[in-house]
């Protein structure tokens, strides 16, 4: 119901709809980005053994010296460049001389197919450049500042869009898992049954772990754990709570189970990658 300028309700008489239209087309693939953090920094050390992380990173540099190292390949970061690193992929940095590093840490979903591993290097449009300064800038002149969440996504964005577009994973293509994956999230930390997704579905249970796996390339509770990652990561990342708190909160509940499926899916413990990760934490300001 409407509202007058004084902000109370306005009664209207019914007014019938009507919409006509000679074409009309439904996006079928539509990806979330999620940013979680940008940053500027003046570093004069970037000596890290291992960055790896369920999110994508995107580096810009003011100046030659930056290099990563994926695989036993040394790639160098170059001005002028935008460098994508998808989630999960094991690479460890270095510099030869001071920098200027722009960088922010992202999620997107549906996600990016066998993209662990590999590194995008995009020579930076003038838009691109000018959006990284003004990035820049925007932080240097008040970190609060909302402009630089929507700079930072046109930046993200525009990225993404250099990349294969046949790596990206399609939107679950069939309606019961596109449920199914709502509910994992809506119950999340906790476990729903496999058995409870399945009758929700429609189907044997059997078969339901076949399509969700022919959908996302996991089953439901390989989901449910890469969701636990995720939030795990971030905790460690950017919250002080101890082992204990996150292995809680994120539905492990011990600690001792936690940092066992941590290092299997990470490939280190949960102490050392906090410890990995707040390399660049402790250079904030108050970090």
């Amino acid at each position: 119901m409407p509202m007058d300028n004084s902000g109370g309700l306005v009664d209207v008489p019914h007014m019938p709809s009507r919409t006509e239209a000679t074409s009309w087309r439904t996006a079928q693939s539509l990806h979330q980005v999620q940013l979680l953090s940008c940053d500027l920094c003046d570093f004069t050390a970037w000596a890290v053994p291992d960055h790896c992380a369920p999110f994508w990173r995107l580096y810009w540099h003011d100046r030659s010296g930056g290099e990563i190292v994926v695989g036993g390949k040394t790639i160098p970061i170059r001005p002028g460049y935008l460098v994508l690193i998808p989630p999960n992929t094991h690479f460890a940095s270095r510099l030869r001389n001071p920098v200027r590093q722009l960088f922010q840490h992202f999620l997107v979903e549906p996600h990016f197919r066998d993209a662990a591993g590999t590194v995008f290097q995009i020579r930076a449009t003038k838009e691109q450049a000018d959006l990284c300064r003004r990035i820049g800038d925007a932080i240097v002149a008040n970190t609060a500042d909302i402009g630089i969440s929507f700079l930072g996504q046109i930046l993200i964005a525009s990225a993404l869009l250099e990349i294969p577009r046949q790596g990206w994973a399609p939107r679950f293509e069939d309606a019961r898992i596109t449920r199914a994956v709502a509910a994992i999230r809506q119950k999340y930390p906790e476990r729903i049954a496999n058995a409870d997704l399945a009758r929700a579905a429609g189907l044997h249970p059997s078969a339901f772990i076949r399509l969700f796996r022919r959908c996302t390339g996991h089953t439901p509770l390989q989901h449910l754990v890469n969701l636990r990652l995720e939030e795990a990561c971030t905790l460690l990342h950017y919250d002080e709570a101890s082992l204990d708190e996150i292995a809680a909160k994120t539905g492990f509940g011990e600690r001792g189970y936690f940092t066992r499926v941590f290092t299997r899916g990470m490939n280190c413990s949960p102490a050392r990658y906090r410890k990995l990760v707040n390399v660049s934490s402790r250079l904030r300001p108050g970090g």
